[in-house]
């Protein structure tokens, strides 16, 4: 989240530099990922106008201007395309000084001097654009130092929050962090609204359970124009563009507070009046982004025929702000997260309310942001309060919890006193109150993420800092439940393949759908799609684990590695008659030389018989029995150079060559082998095993024989089984001429010497 410095300073009376703030915000448990400057160091550099705006006499695409800058008039060369005279732009007078160092002095430019330069945003570091001068609005004070003007002496820091603090997701909820941090008082922008009747038939929810609270107020009498220069600075510095001043205030409201607000245009709804139901079949809605999405089955804002938003994601088109608008009717409620989150998968859209919505809002601070966005319209368009409405369900409560001290300390590691965990919580706004040897500890409203004792613990040290807890070597535990057959399995074939060379691959489960089809090919299984993928890349739960292994194998040859030996040891989804099934499995892929070149020998090419090599060490590895080995019928494996591995008449997994298709493909070599085995299947098999065997208690003992042949064999010709020539006699060789069997021409004589 982008959090603006001097906005910040708004709600906290600091004097504090970025970098403390940043400091002291990563010691609450907040990472802060950059500290940016809004702008680069200027002097010299005021509000001017254009008075006029003439043809250069000697230059085509130059023009002479006259530039009023408060004191006096000044003459200025300009080439910028968008210069016109009657508007105002930045002005840096003689002397000034831009951020990339460059002085300002009086030049000539086609024999007519420059007494001074008119500024683009590139040109204030607000920016690469230098296509135009950076145009500033008509009610910009002539003479005023741009840096006040556009705030270029802003800081943005951008937070990391963590998905259960949607507290923090607000420049009031990082100023309440701060003021806990700094022991400062937590300043309230002020908001007294004019009296206005209460009025019924605004709103109406039918949903109560995943809608509790939903407040309408009716703004009459609006003129619709651009924000003040200042919202908009804001709004675009922290991500969002600049629509009209009531779109701006509902996402400037957005960004201080944290709760999203929306606004119809009232007389764009049919009966002037909203409810909240679930939409039904057949209604659609076109959204303010311009795409039309099927709303039935999700929480819905409707008039009195069609919806007209998506509840906490998006508002429609049909409804939307326009320049003639004079009357809204201003949205501000609390929707259950888990619904949210339904319709923003459902719709496949994110957006900033969606995003705070799904992640809980404060139920108080519903009425708050209204009432503050209540007062920032009629102060900048006009109009008046004509009426409201609040639907007040059922209201969230905090149960207090029980915190005993000791306990408290021992969870934290450090010992604390009473006095220390109230002040440390009562900063955060917690209630605490003392009950014998307890503390009862209430939340705040805002702080639903705080259920039980270790989440007062973690509220406690984050206060008195996480550097004060003492770091101890523990003694390792010798308990715990040994790991599952399954786990063991991977353990022990995860330990043989990494002595076998090879790296482990840690990738997603989800695989693109023409990946598997590529690998599968035709007539394979259809693989489990996932009904709102977030990517076209990973729209299927992983079928195999050799789709992911050959696109980081086809990677790594991308880029110039030859010798590539990765295996990943994961959970794979198939489809059965009791839906989706799930399997852990363990797969590898290795394509390259068999070890690296040496000056003592030379590699060689993977063979089949490596592939073979690796898989028996495996299943050697796990002892396991009633192993078989088939032919290969898989479409991406070699034909004659691939095996199934069958446990009984069971499927265990494969080895083999890649098909050349296959290798073609992936842009791979030929010589890739890939094998993989169903580690939940493995782990039924029955284990070989292992016998005791006894030292013998008896010595050892040596008996020597020698042989004694006569020189050639009684036959026509010399046996091939005398081998090797001795003094007179030729020694016997058993595998070609045996004492115990005739030999091809004759019989061989045997004696003992």
């Amino acid at each position: 989240m982008k959090v603006s410095f001097l906005w910040l300073k708004e709600f906290v009376n600091f004097t504090e530099t970025p970098a403390e703030i940043a400091a002291l915000l990563l010691r609450q448990g907040f990472e802060v990922a950059g500290v940016t400057p809004v702008g680069g160091p200027v002097s010299g550099v005021v509000v001017a106008t254009v008075e006029s705006a003439q043809k250069h006499p000697n230059a085509d695409k130059l023009k002479l201007c006259e530039v009023f800058d408060g004191v006096g008039r000044h003459s200025v060369v300009c080439g910028a395309p968008n210069v016109e005279a009657g508007k105002k732009y930045p002005f840096a007078r003689l002397g000034a000084r831009l951020p990339d160092g460059l002085v300002i002095e009086k030049r000539p430019l086609r024999g007519i001097e420059s007494h001074g330069m008119l500024c683009s945003a590139r040109e204030l570091g607000l920016g690469a654009d230098h296509s135009g001068l950076y145009t500033l609005p008509a009610d910009a004070p002539v003479g005023q130092d741009i840096t006040e003007t556009l705030a270029l002496n802003d800081v943005i820091l951008e937070i990391e929050v963590t998905p259960n603090r949607p507290d923090v997701l607000s420049h009031w909820g990082v100023a309440r962090e701060v003021c806990a941090g700094l022991g400062k008082v937590l300043l309230t922008p002020e908001m007294t609204l004019p009296t206005t009747e209460k009025r019924t038939g605004l709103a109406r929810v039918d949903e109560p359970v995943l809608c509790n609270r939903y407040i309408a107020r009716v703004l009459e009498g609006l003129t619709v124009g651009p924000a003040p220069l200042w919202m908009r600075l804001r709004l675009e510095r922290c991500g969002i563009r600049s629509i009209n001043n009531l779109v701006d205030v509902t996402n400037y409201v957005l960004l201080e507070y944290g709760h999203p607000l929306h606004v119809f245009d009232r007389a764009r709804l049919s009966g002037g009046e909203v409810s909240v139901r679930m939409g039904r079949p057949g209604e659609k809605l076109e959204c303010l982004d311009g795409v039309t999405r099927d709303v039935n089955g999700i929480l819905v804002i409707a008039d009195r025929q069609i919806p007209v938003a998506a509840a906490g994601v998006m508002g429609g088109q049909p409804t939307a702000v326009v320049d003639g608008t004079q009357s809204v009717l201003l949205e501000s409620a609390r929707f259950l997260p888990a619904q949210v989150r339904r319709s923003r998968g459902r719709l496949n859209i994110s957006t900033e309310s969606s995003y705070r919505f799904e992640r809980g809002t404060d139920v108080e601070m519903a009425d708050r942001a209204s009432r503050r966005a209540v007062g920032l319209i009629l102060s900048m368009a006009g109009g008046r309060l004509a009426g409201e409405e609040d639907v007040f369900g059922s209201q969230p409560k905090t149960a207090p919890i029980d915190v005993p001290l000791e306990k408290l300390q021992k969870l934290l590691g450090l010992p604390v006193t009473r006095g220390e965990v109230r002040k440390s919580l009562e900063s955060l706004e917690f209630l605490c109150e003392e009950k014998e040897s307890l503390l009862l500890v209430t939340p705040p409203v805002h702080r639903s993420d705080v259920r039980e004792l270790a989440d007062v613990v973690e509220e406690v040290a984050r206060r008195i800092g996480y550097d004060r807890i003492p770091g101890r070597v523990r003694a390792a535990s010798s308990g715990g439940a040994p790991p599952s057959p399954v786990r063991s399995l991977a353990l022990r074939g995860r330990e043989r393949l990494i002595g076998l060379g090879f790296w482990e691959a840690a990738q997603s489960g989800l695989v693109p759908r023409a990946l598997w089809d590529r690998l599968a090919g035709p007539g394979a299984e259809n693989p489990a799609e996932l009904s709102n993928p977030l990517s076209l890349t990973g729209e299927c739960l992983n079928p195999s684990l050799l789709v992911n292994l050959l696109v980081c194998l086809s990677g790594n040859v991308r880029r110039g590695n030859r010798n590539i030996r990765l295996f990943e040891s994961a959970r794979v989804f198939h489809r059965g008659t009791d839906g989706v099934q799930e399997a852990d499995h363990l797969a590898w892929a290795a394509t390259g030389q068999d070890r690296a070149d040496h000056w003592r020998f030379h590699s060689r090419p993977l063979e089949v018989w490596d592939a073979r090599g690796w898989a028996k060490s495996i299943l050697k590895e796990w002892r396991l029995t009633g192993i078989t080995f088939d032919a290969g019928r898989l479409p991406f494996l070699h034909p004659t150079e691939s095996q199934t591995i069958l446990l009984g008449d069971q499927s265990l997994g494969f080895y083999g060559r890649l098909h050349p298709r296959q290798a073609e493909a992936w842009e791979i070599s030929p010589d890739t082998f890939v094998g993989e085995f169903n580690l939940s299947l493995a782990a039924t098999g029955k284990l070989l095993e292992i016998k005791h065997a006894a030292l013998s208690r008896q010595p050892a003992f040596v008996r020597d024989f020698s042989l004694v042949f006569r020189r050639t064999c009684p036959g026509r010709r010399s046996c091939f089984g005398f081998t090797g020539r001795a003094k007179g006699w030729r020694a016997w060789n058993s595998s070609m001429c045996s004492p115990a069997r005739n030999c091809r021409r004759g019989r061989g004589v045997w004696r003992s010497a």
